[in-house]
C-alpha cells in the first residue's frame, strides 16, 4: 500500500513538475516574441529615420548645386555684361582681363557662400 501511495504521489509531483515547467516555457516564448516585435519595429524605425536622413541630404544637395548654377548664371551675366565690342569686328566682344579676375572672385565668393550655407543647414538638420 505504501509503494502505492509514493507512486501517487510522485506522478502528482512529476505532473507538477512537468505543468509548472511548461508554464515557464510558455513565459519564455511570450518574452521571445515581444522581443521579436520589438526588434521588427526599432528596425522599422532605423529604416524609416535613413530613408527621411536620405531624403534630407539629397534635398540639401539639390539646393547646393542650384546654388553653385545661379553662381555661374550670375558670372557669365556679369561678363555678358561687361563685354567689350572689338573694333572692326562687328558682332565680336572682348572681355578685359580685369574684369574676368573680378568675375572669378565674385564666383570664388558665391561657392563659398554656397558652401556656408549648406554647411550650415546640414548641421542644424533642417
Amino acid at each position: 500500500m505504501l509503494k502505492k501511495v509514493m507512486a501517487v504521489v510522485l506522478i502528482v509531483l512529476a505532473a507538477g513538475a512537468w505543468l509548472y515547467l511548461d508554464h515557464l516555457n510558455k513565459q519564455e516564448q511570450i518574452l521571445a516574441e515581444q522581443a521579436r516585435q520589438e526588434m521588427i519595429q526599432a528596425r522599422a524605425e532605423a529604416v524609416a529615420r535613413a530613408a527621411a536622413r536620405a531624403k534630407f541630404e539629397a534635398e540639401l544637395t539639390e539646393a547646393f548645386n542650384s546654388c553653385k548654377a545661379d553662381a555661374d548664371m550670375a558670372k557669365d551675366a556679369f561678363l555678358t555684361e561687361n563685354r567689350k565690342p572689338v573694333r572692326r569686328k562687328p558682332g565680336e566682344f572682348t572681355i578685359p582681363e580685369e574684369i574676368v579676375a573680378q568675375a572669378d572672385d565674385i564666383l570664388v565668393e558665391a561657392y563659398a557662400e554656397c558652401q556656408q550655407v549648406h554647411d550650415t543647414h546640414y548641421a542644424q538638420g533642417y
